[in-house]
């Protein structure tokens, strides 16, 4: 995909694409996703400082050599896992974002939870102190990842109704980050609305993928660039970012590095 912005139904029967739309330009909405099973799951791993090495080094072979195989066989349409850049006991280490073909798929996960809780064995448990597993749906994605491994993952909490807080998304959110794809700082956004959010500490989850460090650097600048262009280029904009408060919370940045098959 180009620097377009994609709202997508994961009903999948369907399994498509629903719109693509130019920078700037109001997002098609989409299918309803709790009109079919969840087929997102995001596990988040906690460890102790001295066991972030071993998690590290688990996770960068066998870990990454059993979700391929998973993968391959059919269970897993695609997984990502990223680890926390700075060890920091307020945020998770590791986290692991799966993706299932279909909600069947992801009902299948609970075979393998009954023989590896969270897709470890025992002897990787041991190295982790907590796991938050938190299943939920892909509803908006623009650009296209260049794997260059950098990510800046941002939980929320949303405190209006879905419908509005992703029309508050099309209407403030988009056109930002449409801007700094189209400025080269970011490669990939994803978004993920969380299901029974009720008590857990994010209800939407943000996935960007830099342009390397060097566009991680520039985030900040070009952030002020793009809101500065819509200021002055787009009133709707203007209007949505007046009270961000009243649609959202947003919780700590976590910058982290993806692992991956070597």
């Amino acid at each position: 995909m180009k620097s377009t912005t994609l709202w997508r139904g994961l009903a999948f029967s369907t399994a498509a694409m629903l719109a693509g739309v130019q920078p700037g330009a109001q997002a098609a909405p989409a299918a309803d996703p709790t009109a079919a099973g969840t087929t997102a799951l995001v596990m988040e791993y906690h460890a102790s400082p001295v066991n972030r090495l071993p998690l590290r080094q688990y996770m960068q072979t066998e870990g990454l050599q059993q979700l391929e195989k998973w993968k391959t066989e059919g269970l897993l349409s695609a997984y990502k896992v990223l680890f926390s850049r700075w060890n920091d006991n307020q945020n998770w280490d590791m986290m692991t974002l799966l993706n299932f073909p279909n909600a069947a798929s992801m009902a299948k996960w609970k075979e393998v939870e009954a023989v590896m809780p969270a897709g470890m064995p025992q002897k990787t448990l041991a190295l982790v102190n907590k796991i938050d597993t938190n299943p939920g749906d892909l509803y908006l994605e623009g650009g296209t990842s260049k794997g260059s491994g950098v990510y800046v993952v941002i939980p929320y909490d949303y405190l209006v109704p879905t419908d509005k807080y992703m029309a508050y998304l099309r209407g403030y959110l988009v056109p930002q980050l449409d801007g700094w794809l189209k400025e080269g700082v970011l490669n990939q956004y994803n978004v993920y609305l969380g299901r029974y959010v009720v008590g857990r500490h994010w209800s939407a989850l943000m996935f960007y993928e830099y342009n390397g460090d060097e566009g991680l650097g520039l985030r900040e600048k070009t952030q002020a660039k793009v809101r500065a262009d819509l200021v002055q280029n787009n009133a709707s904009w203007v209007e949505w970012s007046k009270d961000k408060g009243q649609y959202r919370v947003n919780r700590q940045y976590i910058i982290a590095d993806e692992l991956r098959l070597k």
